[in-house]
């Protein structure tokens, strides 16, 4: 799993590898479905919903995948892990920060 450091903000905001933040407009859901095989082959749909931006560990955007590349376009690329999400929030001495958990 990788991360993105964000502000605490409901409709957060992101943070860049420098510490500055920017305000990407992502398309935001309430709701998605994940459809995951278990190791029996069988397939199970799990049903998400909450207030954006994440609900548990779902990142609630319509497709993660534009998402990133409208964060990328911006400057803005997740780190390796929570830990060194972690670490570069405390190099760059960000006060306030969240995590979001992308695949």
């Amino acid at each position: 799993m990788k991360y993105l450091l964000t502000t605490g903000h409901r409709i957060p905001k992101f943070y860049r590898a420098d510490g500055s933040v920017v305000e990407i407009e992502l398309n935001y859901v309430e709701s998605k479905t994940v459809s995951l095989i278990n190791e029996e082959g069988q397939l199970s749909h799990l049903h998400i919903s909450g207030t954006p931006p994440c609900a548990g560990n779902v990142w609630l955007v319509d497709s993660v995948e534009e998402s990133l590349r409208r964060l990328t376009e911006q400057g803005v690329h997740p780190f390796m892990n929570k830990a060194s999400a972690r670490a570069n929030a405390k190099r760059l001495g960000l006060q306030s920060f969240k995590y979001i958990a992308v695949p």
